[in-house]
């Protein structure tokens, strides 16, 4: 069974640590630069402190984390990142599917975006989201 809880201080390794290995191929695609961690961790240690960070765990142990930004007009699914022996299980699935129950239940629309090559897109695009705009190197969609 999965449980979120806060984001605490002492999770600011696993959050850059989950985050680098989910993302870091897409990026580098997006950006055709190699990535660069004296460049990256500040901008995610700032974004650790910034964002609405909320730990996933299994048994207590962190698999992956999710941040939602709740503004007045919708909500932001910023990120959902996941550890790599927890990826492609149906986690991702269950994560967004209970964000957007709780976004319906607001009457919020759900925003995000997605940067090109990342399979996530056919993710969202199977839950409903639509495209609203293509700004390479990313996909913007909503939900409603």
């Amino acid at each position: 069974m999965l449980t979120l809880r806060p984001a605490r201080p002492d999770d600011g390794d696993f959050f850059y640590a989950t985050r680098r290995a989910a993302f870091r191929v897409y990026v580098e695609n997006a950006h055709g630069t190699p990535w660069d961690d004296a460049f990256h961790r500040p901008i995610f240690d700032r974004e650790f402190a910034e964002l609405p960070l909320e730990i996933v765990e299994r048994a207590g142990a962190p698999v992956g984390y999710q941040a939602v930004s709740r503004r007045v007009d919708h909500w932001w699914l910023d990120e959902i990142a996941l550890v790599d022996g927890e990826r492609g299980r149906g986690i991702g699935t269950e994560l967004v599917t209970a964000i957007m129950d709780a976004a319906r239940a607001a009457g919020m629309p759900l925003r995000l975006s997605v940067l090109d090559g990342n399979p996530a897109l056919r993710l969202y695009t199977r839950l409903g989201f639509r495209v609203t705009s293509v700004e390479p190197p990313r996909t913007k969609l909503e939900w409603r």
